[in-house]
C-alpha cells in the first residue's frame, strides 16, 4: 500500500512539472539572462599565488644563527611566521612601499578594469570635510568637450557633480577640496575612477583578500594568494610582502649583533685601559729596580706553571664576561634591551637562558610594531621575560661561584709551586707577578678583539630567513567567472527555483488537483468530470448543444443509470457537497435538465434552506415557497411547483423563505408527504441540498433519498474532504453515494465509473 502510494506521489510531481514546463522555460531565460549581465559587467578576478620555505637552522652557515635568535625551531616557527605575514605590520609597509592607499580603475564597457603603475590620475586631498576623512569615497572623472566632469560619492545619498574646464585648479567636491593632476591624456570614451579609503581599512581590505596558509602541518614551506580583478598589482604586492619580511627578520637578526658590537667595544675599551696600565707597571718595576734581561729567568717560571696559569687565566676571563652580563642585567635602563650572545660564555645552561630571553624579547619586539604596552600578550609576555631575566641572574650567581671555586684551587696548587721557588729573588718572583697581571689582560684583549670580529661577519651577513620557492605569479587557469560554469549554474537555479515553488505549492497545496488520484481515492463510483464553465453560465446544456459541458453532463446522465438501482421507480437524487462553492446547484441543474432532455418527467427540488439560490438562476419569481409547504399543512403541492423555463419536462420547487428552524422543518412528515406525492408524478426527483460538512440538514434527507451525488471541485475543495466523503459512506450515514468532480481543466476531463470500494 505504501509503495503505491509512493508511485502515485512521483506521478503526481511529474505531472505538475509537465504542466508548468513555462515556469522552467521563463526560469532559465531570466536566470541566463542575469548570469549574462553579470558576466559582462563583473571584471574577472584572477588567483595570484606565492610560495616561500623557510631556511633550516642548520642550512646556513654556522656563524649566523639567525633563525635562533628570532625563535624559528622547526614547525612551530612556520605556524608563527603564518602569523607575521598576515599581521597588519607587515602589510602595511608593503602597502606604502607600492603606494596603493588609492585604488584606481577605468570604465572598460560595462567593467571598471584595475589600473597599476599607469594611474591616469593622481588626487590631493587638500581639503576634506569630517565625513570624508572618516568614510570610503569615490571620485570619478569623466571627459567631456567642454572640460571635464567631475563626481564624488559617499555613501548612498551623498552625491555631487561638479563641471570644470580643466583640472590645473583646487575643486570644491562633496567630500572637500580636491586638486587632480591628469598623469597622461584622458580619454572621452571612458571614466576614470579612483576609490579612497582611510589607511586602517585599505589594510583591513588587503587582509581580506590575502590568504596565508602552511603547505602542510609539519611543512616549513608557506604559501600567500591573492584572488582580485587586477593581477599586476597582486603580483607586485605579494614580492613585496615576501621581501618586507626578510628585511624585518634581518633587522631582527642584526639587533642582537649590533647590540653585541656595542657591549664588546665597550669591554675593550675598559680592558685596553687596563692593559696599558699594566704594562706600564711591568716597565716601571724594570726601570726602578734597574733589571735588564730577567726575561728568560721569568719565561722559565712562567712555563713550569704555565698549565695553572692558563687554566687561572681563562676563569678569570670567564668571571670576567659574567660580571660584564650581570652589571648589564642589572641595569634597568637596558630592562627591554637584548642581551650580548656569542662573546665566549662556556657554561651551557647561561648560553640557553641568554638565548631563551632574545627570542622571547624579539618576539616582543615584533608584536609591539603592531600593538600596545597595555595588550594582554604583551604583559604575558612581560612577565615571562622578568622571570627569564631573574633564571639568568641566578644561573650567573651559581656559575660565579663554580669559577671561583675552581680558580681558588687552581691557586692552591699555584702557591704549591710557588713554595717550591721560594729561594728565587724577591725582585724576580715580583717581576713575575707584574708579568702574569699583563699576561691576563692582553688574553683578554686578544679575546674581546677576536669576538668583535666574528660579530662584524655575523652583522654583515645577508642570507634570506625565507627562501622563494614560487616567484608570485598569476594562475592562468583561475580566471572567474567561468561562462560555461557561470551559464550552467544559471540553468541550473532556473531550472531549481520554479522547482521549489512548485516543491513548495505542492506541500502546501491541500486542494484536489489530480483528477486520477481523486478517483483512486475516493471510496465511491466517480460519475463523470466536468470543464471549467468558460461562458460563467449557470445553464451549460441545452436543446441542441454539443458543447464539451454538455456532452460531459451527458455521460453523468447515462452513468446514473448503473448506480440506480433498476427496482426503483422514480428515484430521488440528492446533490450536494462538502463545503459552499463546490457547483452542487450548478451539477444538479444541469443533471435535471440533461434528463429532462430524453422525454423524462423531472423536478428540481431546492433543499439547500439556509442558501437558497435556484430561483436566481432560472429567474424565476417567488411564486411558490418549499418552506410554506413545509410548515402550513393548507399549502398544496400545487402551489409550490414552478416551471423551469428552459424546458417543458423540468419543473422547479424554489424554497422560498429561509425559516429560522431549518433543521426543525425538515424533521417533520410533510417532508416524506413532499417527496411521495413528487414519486407519483415524476420520473426523477433532483434535490439541491446542503453542504454536509457545515449543517446537519442533508444527512436528515437520506430517508427519503435513493442515491447521493457528492460534488467536488478541482483545485477549490480541500483534499482533506476526501477522507470526510470515506467516513461518511463507511459509517453509513448515507447509502448508494457517487461523486462528480467540478471544475477541472479541458485537457483533463474525462468519465468513469466503478464499483463502490471498500
Amino acid at each position: 500500500m505504501e509503495q503505491h502510494t509512493s508511485e502515485i506521489d512521483v506521478r503526481k510531481i511529474v505531472r505538475v512539472l509537465l504542466e508548468h514546463w513555462w515556469w522552467f522555460a521563463i526560469g532559465v531565460g531570466f536566470f541566463t539572462m542575469l548570469g549574462m549581465a553579470y558576466f559582462l559587467r563583473k571584471a574577472p578576478t584572477w588567483k595570484t599565488d606565492a610560495a616561500i620555505m623557510l631556511r633550516h637552522k642548520d642550512a646556513m652557515d654556522s656563524g649566523l644563527n639567525s633563525l635562533s635568535m628570532l625563535g624559528l625551531t622547526g614547525n612551530q616557527a612556520a605556524e608563527d611566521e603564518v602569523v607575521v605575514l598576515g599581521s597588519r605590520g607587515l602589510l602595511y609597509q608593503a602597502i606604502d612601499a607600492l603606494n596603493l592607499w588609492d585604488d584606481h580603475a577605468k570604465r572598460n564597457g560595462l567593467r571598471w578594469e584595475g589600473e597599476f603603475r599607469n594611474e591616469a590620475l593622481h588626487i590631493d586631498y587638500l581639503n576634506l570635510t569630517e565625513d570624508g576623512m572618516s568614510n570610503p569615497f569615490v571620485v570619478k572623472v569623466k571627459p567631456t568637450k567642454k572640460g571635464y566632469k567631475v563626481t564624488t560619492k559617499m555613501g548612498f545619498f551623498n552625491r555631487s557633480t561638479t563641471h570644470v574646464k580643466d583640472l590645473s585648479s583646487p575643486i570644491e567636491t562633496g567630500v572637500g577640496t580636491l586638486l587632480i593632476h591628469p598623469t597622461r591624456e584622458l580619454s572621452q570614451d571612458t571614466t576614470y575612477r579612483v576609490h579612497h579609503k582611510r589607511r586602517e581599512l585599505v589594510v583591513a581590505s588587503y587582509r581580506k583578500l590575502i590568504s596565508v596558509t602552511q603547505h602542510k602541518k609539519e611543512s616549513n614551506i608557506i604559501k600567500l594568494s591573492i584572488i582580485s580583478p587586477n593581477p599586476a598589482r597582486d603580483k607586485a604586492l605579494l614580492h613585496q610582502i615576501i621581501e618586507q619580511y626578510n628585511l624585518n627578520a634581518i633587522v631582527d637578526k642584526n639587533l642582537i649583533a649590533t647590540n653585541t658590537a656595542a657591549f664588546i667595544d665597550e669591554r675593550l675599551a675598559i680592558i685596553t685601559e687596563e692593559l696599558s696600565d699594566a704594562e706600564n707597571a711591568v716597565a716601571s718595576y724594570k726601570e726602578k729596580n734597574n733589571i735588564a734581561d730577567l726575561n728568560t729567568q721569568a719565561q722559565l717560571f712562567l712555563h713550569a706553571n704555565s698549565t695553572e696559569e692558563r687554566a687561572i687565566a681563562e676563569i678569570e676571563t670567564q668571571l670576567s664576561l659574567i660580571d660584564y652580563i650581570d652589571e648589564f642585567l642589572r641595569d634597568d635602563t637596558k630592562r627591554n634591551n637584548l642581551i650580548p650572545a656569542n662573546i665566549g660564555v662556556t657554561d651551557g645552561s647561561l648560553s640557553s637562558g641568554i638565548s631563551e630571553y632574545n627570542a622571547l624579547q624579539l618576539q616582543r619586539m615584533r608584536i609591539l610594531r603592531t600593538a600596545t604596552e597595555d595588550n594582554p600578550v604583551i604583559e604575558q609576555m612581560n612577565s615571562q621575560l622578568t622571570t627569564i631575566r631573574q633564571n639568568v641572574i641566578a644561573t650567573i650567581s651559581s656559575v660565579r661561584e663554580s669559577l671561583q671555586i675552581r680558580k681558588q684551587s687552581m691557586q692552591a696548587r699555584d702557591r704549591e709551586y710557588d713554595r717550591k721557588i721560594k729561594d728565587a729573588p724577591e725582585q724576580q718572583r715580583e717581576y713575575v707577578r707584574v708579568v702574569r697581571q699583563q699576561q691576563i689582560k692582553e688574553r683578554l684583549y686578544i679575546y674581546l678583539y677576536e669576538k668583535r670580529e666574528e660579530n662584524a661577519l655575523m652583522l654583515a651577513a645577508t642570507a634570506m630567513p625565507a627562501k622563494i620557492v614560487d616567484m608570485p605569479q598569476r594562475d592562468v587557469l583561475s580566471r572567474a567567472p567561468k561562462l560555461k560554469k557561470l551559464l550552467a549554474i544559471c540553468i541550473l537555479l532556473g531550472l531549481m527555483f520554479p522547482a521549489v515553488i512548485l516543491y513548495l505549492y505542492l506541500l502546501f497545496n491541500d486542494k484536489i488537483d489530480d483528477a486520477k488520484e481523486f478517483e483512486q481515492r475516493i471510496h465511491a463510483p466517480l460519475l463523470g468530470q466536468l470543464v471549467q464553465n468558460s461562458r460563467n453560465a449557470h445553464i451549460a446544456i441545452r436543446e441542441g448543444e454539443s458543447t464539451v459541458s454538455a456532452e460531459l453532463f451527458r455521460l453523468i446522465r447515462t452513468n446514473l443509470r448503473y448506480v440506480i438501482p433498476s427496482e426503483v421507480k422514480s428515484p430521488v437524487i440528492l446533490v450536494t457537497s462538502c463545503i459552499n462553492g463546490d457547483g452542487k446547484s450548478y451539477v444538479s441543474t444541469n443533471t435535471a435538465l440533461s434528463l429532462a432532455m430524453l422525454g423524462k418527467k423531472v423536478v428540481l427540488v431546492g433543499l439547500d434552506i439556509r442558501k437558497p439560490m435556484l430561483a436566481v438562476y432560472f429567474g424565476l419569481k417567488q411564486k411558490g415557497h418549499l418552506t410554506d409547504y413545509l410548515a402550513e399543512p393548507s399549502v398544496e403541492l400545487d402551489d409550490i411547483i414552478v416551471p423551469s423555463g428552459e424546458h417543458a419536462n423540468l419543473d422547479i420547487i424554489p424554497c422560498g423563505t429561509i425559516p429560522p428552524n431549518p433543521a426543525e422543518l425538515l424533521q417533520t412528515e410533510r417532508v416524506e408527504e413532499l417527496f411521495a406525492e413528487l414519486r407519483k408524478r415524476y420520473d426523477y426527483i433532483i434535490v439541491d441540498t446542503a453542504p454536509v460538512a457545515l449543517v446537519s440538514d442533508t444527512y436528515q434527507l437520506d430517508r427519503v433519498a435513493d442515491m447521493t451525488i457528492f460534488v467536488c471541485r478541482y483545485k477549490y475543495t480541500p483534499s482533506e474532504m476526501i477522507e470526510y466523503i470515506n467516513n461518511v459512506i463507511e459509517q453509513k450515514r448515507m447509502h448508494n453515494v457517487a461523486c462528480v468532480l467540478n471544475g477541472v481543466k479541458s485537457m483533463r476531463a474525462g468519465y468513469g465509473y466503478g464499483v463502490q470500494k471498500d
